[in-house]
């Protein structure tokens, strides 16, 4: 399936009236369990982020939890965090159109190694800086940008280049 095929297809809502999530990985459809101690994550890092960016308002980037991305012809995910450049927002597009400059994942028990791979692999090769994929049971973060990859725990400090300054523990995460 494309990515314009998915987005085509109309919203679904299960017995309760909640909308049904689903993202599109490489070509196949795939259902995103919603999870408590998940939300909480990406909301922690979310209001790290959001300081950040306050602070630093001359950078023109922005931080938003849940935006839909079409990141290629087969790739459309919900990533949990991103930050984007500003003047790449559109608010009257359905859907943001390329790769976040940083996407962040919160990775859940229900989430495929193959699927993760997946989802980092288009958003580095359409343009992200960097993809956090960030693992709630080992307290950890992988960090990968371009050919390296980094894994930071504890009281470790994440940076990256697109935000100078930015240092949180990863702890502040959990």
């Amino acid at each position: 399936m494309t990515s314009a095929e998915f987005l085509a297809q109309p919203i679904e809502y299960d017995h309760c009236g909640n909308r049904i999530r689903d993202e599109l990985i490489g070509g196949e459809v795939v259902l995103i369990t919603p999870s408590m101690p998940h939300d909480l994550i990406k909301n922690h890092i979310n209001h790290a982020l959001i300081h950040y960016l306050d602070l630093n308002p001359n950078l023109s980037l922005t931080s938003l939890v849940g935006l839909g991305v079409e990141v290629s012809e087969y790739d459309t995910f919900i990533p949990d965090v991103v930050v984007v450049r500003d003047q790449r927002l559109d608010a009257e597009a359905r859907i943001f159109q390329g790769s976040p400059e940083l996407a962040i994942e919160v990775v859940s028990p229900t989430d495929t190694e193959v699927h993760l791979r997946r989802k980092i692999n288009a958003y580095l090769r359409a343009g992200s800086t960097a993809v956090w994929a960030v693992y709630a049971q080992s307290k950890s973060v992988m960090v990968y940008s371009g050919d390296t990859i980094r894994e930071l725990k504890g009281d470790q400090k994440i940076e990256v280049t697109l935000l100078p300054g930015f240092s949180v523990p990863i702890s502040d995460f959990f």
